[in-house]
């Protein structure tokens, strides 16, 4: 047998190579256009080597979106976070699971002792911990973030650690505090000093009021329905001025092209340019697997197991180590993925939360650059079969699920007995009001969220609010006590599947609301 030409087969290999990326923008820009998405950026980076790096459609209303345009990263923030926790480490400040984060930042307490002094940063940067999601809690709050985590004590939760991951923005918010707080610094400055600068991310930054200061950043876009947003129909939404309550889960901003450099720090295990920036040993642990996500069903082409690290999912794709981590905040959606062992890094950001297609671009471009066997069309087919079920799947849930109703149940009392304060002591105030010339229909209001409501049946009430980042459904139940008079109202809100009980604040003699009082 005649030996291999090895120079032949490279050769081959590269000109597939230049073809496939030639072929990329027009592939590229078809597939932003079907997804319906308003703008993107995507950069490459393969074997140390920036092969593609560009930007697709607008970044608002008449402007190109470029590879420079900075955009939300939302929860790939989180791996900031778990790396600057790292730093504290090598610098021998805190330790990953020995020490309770309570001990570092006192103001968190749960309401179960025992469950408060077995949390560690492992713990919670890997999602092990039983707190429940309650981001609507967070929502527009302006309250300093170390005041509401030294509410959590009020939520009630399991005493032991979930045996799977337990998806929490809220916590990934304590781990960021409670190292900024050894730090002697804000959240923002301990990204800024032990991440951003030695990395020279310059055009990377906290804050949608930050990033609303670049000259060349992305306006943020939602879509009532897929259809509508494959005709290009857009809803504009606003960059928010209250600073995100819980930043270390997802307030970091950046372009294209700092997101891929980023990862290929963190795929090089913190070397960047031969130079050691990052202590080698923190990045490691951040890669280990320490917790797993629940699978529904096996996966082809990926790995029996889904691992997550410390703001990483660990999986393999077609027997190729994977690393990855998606992000969506209202507007935005990012997605980082790199394969280690074949020195490919793959960043995506979009200015539309709902599109499927950051989370599966990379695995179209190992495909094509790395030369896998192809078993999936994922551009033509899983990319728009995904999206569509997004929405339908955002669709429900912001309608909510509400029971049944039951007609002509009246209430039992006059609508202005219903008005007043109602307050939780983790999710805040709810002011009801009459409105609707002469008072003649209830009003709630919670921060910037307000809906009028309509009587449903007997004591619950219905409304809808609908802000850009929040749209859905509220239903209450007024609750009368035994002197009949009421005195809270049970209350289910968008995205939160529980009612919660917020307590009707007492009227004093000179017809101020007073405080409830805690039982």
């Amino acid at each position: 047998m005649a030996p291999i030409n090895t120079d032949t087969s490279v050769a081959v290999a590269n000109d597939d190579k230049r073809k496939f990326l030639d072929n990329l923008p027009a592939i590229l820009e078809k597939a932003r256009a079907d997804d319906g998405i308003p703008g993107m950026s995507v950069a490459i980076l393969h074997k140390g080597e920036l092969v593609f790096a560009q930007g697709f459609g607008k970044r608002n209303q008449s402007d190109p979106f470029t590879k420079e345009t900075v955009s939300h990263i939302a929860s790939v923030s989180k791996a900031f976070t778990a790396t600057a926790v790292g730093e504290l480490v090598a610098e021998g400040k805190v330790d990953w699971d020995k020490t309770p984060v309570s001990h570092y930042l006192p103001e968190f307490q749960l309401k179960d002792p025992v469950l408060t002094s077995q949390l560690t940063f492992v713990d919670m940067l890997s999602h092990r911990t039983p707190v429940p999601p309650a981001d609507m809690a967070w929502f527009r709050n302006e309250l300093p973030p170390r005041v509401l985590i030294s509410q959590l004590k009020h939520l009630d939760m399991p005493s032991k650690m979930s045996p799977i991951v337990n998806y929490n923005n809220l916590v990934y918010a304590v781990a960021g505090e409670a190292a900024a707080k050894v730090a002697g610094m804000t959240y923002a400055e301990l990204i800024q000093t032990k991440i951003l600068d030695p990395l020279g991310l310059k055009d990377a930054g906290l804050s949608l009021p930050e990033m609303k200061r670049r000259p060349n950043y992305a306006m943020p876009y939602n879509a009532a329905s897929y259809e509508e947003a494959k005709e290009g129909i857009f809803e504009e939404g606003y960059m928010d001025e209250v600073p995100m309550a819980d930043a270390p889960a997802g307030d970091i901003y950046m372009n294209v092209l700092d997101l891929v450099k980023w990862g290929d720090v963190i795929m090089k295990e913190g070397e960047l340019n031969g130079k050691q920036v990052l202590n080698k040993q923190s990045v490691q642990e951040t890669l280990k697997t320490h917790n797993c996500a629940s699978l529904s069903q096996r996966r082809r082409d990926f790995a029996p197991t889904l691992g997550y690290g410390l703001g990483w999912m660990l999986d393999t794709y077609k027997g190729h180590t994977y690393i990855q981590h998606g992000g969506g905040n209202p507007g935005y959606r990012s997605d980082l993925a790199f394969y280690p062992d074949d020195d490919l890094v793959v960043a995506c950001l979009t200015n539309i939360n709902i599109t499927d297609l950051p989370s599966k671009l990379s695995f179209y471009i190992a495909d094509g650059l790395l030369g896998l066997h192809k078993t999936d069309d994922w551009i033509n087919e899983i990319v728009p079969k995904r999206t569509q079920q997004t929405y339908e799947m955002f669709a429900m849930m912001g309608d909510g699920s509400l029971p049944d109703r039951i007609e002509n149940k009246p209430y039992t009392h006059e609508l202005v007995d219903y008005v007043g304060d109602y307050t939780h002591p983790v999710y805040g105030k709810i002011v009801i009001t009459l409105q609707n010339g002469g008072g003649k229909a209830l009003h709630m209001k919670l921060r910037t969220l307000e809906s009028q409501l309509e009587h449903y049946h007997f004591e619950s009430f219905k409304g809808r609010v609908h802000d850009f980042a929040v749209k859905g459904n509220v239903f209450l139940t007024f609750v009368t006590g035994a002197k009949g008079v009421v005195q809270a109202a049970e209350v289910i809100l968008p995205r939160e599947p529980v009612p919660f009980t917020f307590k009707k604040a007492e009227v004093s003699k000179t017809g101020d609301p007073a405080t409830p009082k805690e039982e």
